[in-house]
C-alpha cells in the first residue's frame, strides 16, 4: 500500500483531554486504522501463526540425541549394564544420518551385544528405499506448513481489506453526514435573510404580509432538516469512532474534527487504480496455496502405498579419532520390510485426498469466476456512477440558475416567496442527489479496489 506523507498532525479524544486539528483526511483515517484497530492486529497474528507452525515442522529435521541404559545387579552378581548413546541427524528425502557409542559389560551379557571394554562407535545412515525416499511425514509436514503460511498471509490480507472496506464505507457515510449538515447551514443563513428582507418590506407595505409566514414557514422547516442531518452526523462520527484505536484503547472523535471535501477524496481515488491481476489476486492465492497443501498430502498418501524398506549400515571402530579404522571389515547392517497385506487404509486416504484436491480446483475456478463477474459488475456501476455525477452537477447548476432567476425577479415585484421557496427546494434536491451519488460512487470505487485485491486506499 501506498501512503500519502502526513500534511497535519492529528490527535483524537477519549478519556484524556488531547489536541486536535481540524480535518481527519481519508489516507490519514486508514492509516489509523491499519496501525491501531484490533482486528488488523488479530490479522497479522494470522501470519505470525503461519511462521510458528513452519518453525514446528522444521523441528522434524532437527537432530536427536538418544541415550538408553540398563543395569541389573542380583545377590551381588553384576549381571549387565548396558550403555547405548545415538545422535541421528534426519535428512532430507529418506535418509539419516546416525552415529552411536556402545558399551557394555557384565557377568551374564549376551554375546552379541559385546563390546571392547573401552567400548565401540559406530558411524552410518539408514535409507528408505520405498516408502519414505521422496517423500516422509517430515518433507511432506514442512511442505505443507510452508503452503498454509502462505495461505495465512493471503487470509492476513483479505482479512485487512474487509476492515478496511468497512472503514471506508464509515467514513463516507460520516463525510455525507457532514456536508448534508453543511448544506441546511447554508440553507438555513439564507432562510433567516430573506425573512428579514421580507419583514422590513411587509412594514414599509412594499411586500404583502402573509409572506413574512411563507418566509418563517421555511425557517422552520430548515430548522428541522438542519437538526435531522445532526442527529445523523452525530450517528456517523460515532460509528466512525469504533475504527479509532491507540494502545488497544479505544478513541472517540471530536466535534470539530471535520473529513476532507468530496472532490479531494474523488481525485485521489481516481489518481491511481491497480490493474486485476489473478495471479497476485490474495483470496485466489489462499486457494491456490490450499491446493499445493493437498497436492502434497496425495503424494504423500501415494507414496504411502509403497512397502517399507529401510537399509542400515554401520562402521564400526575402537579408535573414531582415526578415520582409517572405520572400513568395510568391520560393520553392523540390517534390512527391514514390511507392508500391509491388504492395503485398505492407505487407499482409502489417498481417495480422500484426491477427493479433496478436486474439491479444492473446482473452488478455485469458481471464485475466479465470481471475481472476475464482480470486477466486471463493479466497472459497469462505476462508469454509470460518473455520467450520473456529470449529470448531477449540471443539475445543481440549473436549479441554482432557475432560484437565482426567481430571486431577480421577487427582487422587482414579478415574483413570491412561494416560488422561490419552491425553486430553493428543488436546488436542495438537486445538492443532496449530487451528493448521494458521490457518496455511492465513492462505495463502489472502495469495493472495487477491495476486489481488485488491494488495500482500499489511494
Amino acid at each position: 500500500m501506498r501512503l500519502a506523507h502526513y500534511l497535519l498532525m492529528l490527535f483524537f479524544v477519549c478519556s484524556q483531554a488531547w489536541a486536535q486539528t481540524e480535518h481527519l483526511s481519508y489516507t490519514e483515517f486508514l492509516e489509523k486504522v491499519i496501525s491501531e484497530h484490533p482486528v488488523v492486529k488479530q490479522a497479522n497474528l494470522v501470519s505470525e501463526i503461519g511462521d510458528a507452525r513452519v518453525q514446528t515442522s522444521r523441528g522434524g529435521f532437527d537432530p536427536r540425541f538418544v541415550v538408553d541404559y540398563k543395569e541389573k545387579q542380583y545377590k551381588g552378581t553384576e549381571y549387565y549394564k548396558l550403555l547405548d548413546a545415538q545422535l541421528q541427524v534426519p535428512m532430507w528425502y529418506g535418509l539419516k544420518l546416525k552415529g552411536n557409542f556402545e558399551q557394555n559389560q557384565g557377568t551374564y551379557i549376551n554375546p552379541q551385544n559385546k563390546v571392547p571394554e573401552a567400548g565401540l562407535f559406530q558411524a552410518g545412515v539408514i535409507l528408505s528405499l520405498g516408502e519414505g525416499l521422496w517423500i516422509n511425514s517430515r518433507m511432506a509436514g514442512l511442505r505443507k506448513a510452508q503452503a498454509y503460511n502462505a495461505q495465512s498471509k493471503a487470509e492476513q490480507q483479505l482479512l485487512v481489506n474487509d476492515i478496511l472496506l468497512k472503514a471506508s464505507f464509515s467514513y463516507f457515510e460520516w463525510l455525507q453526514a457532514h456536508e448534508k449538515l453543511a448544506i441546511f447551514e447554508d440553507f438555513l443563513s439564507n432562510a433567516n435573510q430573506r425573512y428579514r428582507g421580507v419583514k422590513r418590506g411587509a412594514e414599509t407595505g412594499d411586500i404583502a404580509g402573509i409572506d413574512t409566514v411563507e418566509a418563517r414557514l421555511n425557517i422552520q422547516e430548515r430548522k428541522l432538516q438542519m437538526n435531522q442531518a445532526a442527529v445523523e452526523l452525530r450517528k456517523a462520527r460515532l460509528k466512525l469512532s469504533t475504527y479509532l484505536w491507540s494502545q488497544d484503547q479505544p478513541l472517540l472523535l471530536q466535534n470539530g474534527v471535520a473529513p476532507v471535501n468530496t472532490d479531494v477524496i474523488l481525485g485521489d481515488l481516481l489518481a491511481e487504480i491497480p490493474e486485476l491481476n489473478f495471479e497476485t489476486h490474495p483470496q485466489l492465492a489462499f486457494y491456490r496455496q490450499k491446493i499445493k497443501a493437498l497436492q502434497i498430502e496425495k503424494r504423500y498418501r501415494f507414496n504411502k502405498l509403497l512397502p517399507k524398506v529401510d537399509v542400515e549400515y554401520n562402521f564400526l571402530s575402537e579408535e573414531p579419532e582415526n578415520f582409517e579404522t572405520f572400513n568395510a571389515d568391520a560393520y553392523k547392517a540390517g534390512l527391514k520390510i514390511s507392508m500391509p497385506l491388504f492395503l485398505r487404509k492407505e487407499r482409502g486416504d489417498l481417495k480422500i485426498a484426491e477427493y479433496e484436491l478436486q474439491d479444492a480446483r473446482l473452488e478455485l475456478n469458481l471464485k475466479n469466476n465470481q471475481l472476475e463477474a464482480k470486477v466486471n459488475a463493479l466497472q459497469q456501476q462505476l462508469q454509470a456512477f460518473l455520467q450520473q455525477i456529470d449529470m448531477s452537477k449540471q443539475m445543481v447548476a440549473d436549479t441554482q440558475t432557475l432560484l437565482d432567476a426567481e430571486v431577480r425577479k421577487f427582487n422587482f415585484g414579478e415574483s413570491s416567496i412561494f416560488l422561490i421557496n419552491t425553486r430553493e427546494n428543488k436546488f436542495i434536491e438537486s445538492r443532496l442527489k449530487q451528493l448521494d451519488i458521490q457518496i455511492k460512487f465513492l462505495k463502489t470505487q472502495a469495493e472495487y479496489l477491495q476486489a481488485l485485491g488491494s488495500n482500499a486506499l489511494p
